[in-house]
């Protein structure tokens, strides 16, 4: 229920009122954020989309490598590295061909997922088939973080 102001010299916190909440108002700096993906206020536009407004170039240039995390929607980049993402935000554990749930123990790289081989870093956000059915996510110590 609370997000962090995303001015540079700002810092505060602001709590919603409850989980459905679409903005929040930083009380210091009177900046008004979006309560799910944490970024400044984009109104009408989906997050994604203005995300790609936001980093419009670069992003293009990258799409490949930039995602949000399916769990609490937080930007990741993917530079390199395998495809067992940790969230640095939230700690869900995902897939990054597919988004689903890939806990160690759960064994997703092993035969029990979308099929993307951990290692093949040539695979993009959406290159993994869907699962039928997703367990609920285990948050766990990380093997891998995403950057934010």
């Amino acid at each position: 229920m609370v997000r962090w102001c995303p001015k540079i010299d700002c810092g505060e916190h602001m709590r919603a009122q409850n989980a459905d909440a679409l903005q929040v108002v930083c009380p210091k700096c009177s900046t008004k954020v979006c309560f799910k993906c944490r970024d400044e206020w984009h109104g009408e536009l989906s997050c994604e989309e203005a995300m790609k407004k936001q980093l419009q170039g670069w992003a293009e240039e990258n799409k490949d490598n930039v995602s949000f995390c399916p769990m609490c929607r937080t930007k990741i980049e993917k530079n390199k590295g395998c495809n067992h993402m940790t969230c640095y935000f939230c700690n869900f554990e995902f897939c990054w061909a597919c988004g689903g749930s890939a806990s160690s123990s759960e064994g997703h790289f092993s035969g029990k997922g979308c099929g993307v081989k951990m290692m093949d870093e040539t695979v993009k956000p959406g290159d993994g088939k869907p699962l039928e059915e997703e367990k609920e996510p285990k948050l766990v110590t990380p093997c891998c973080f995403a950057a934010t």
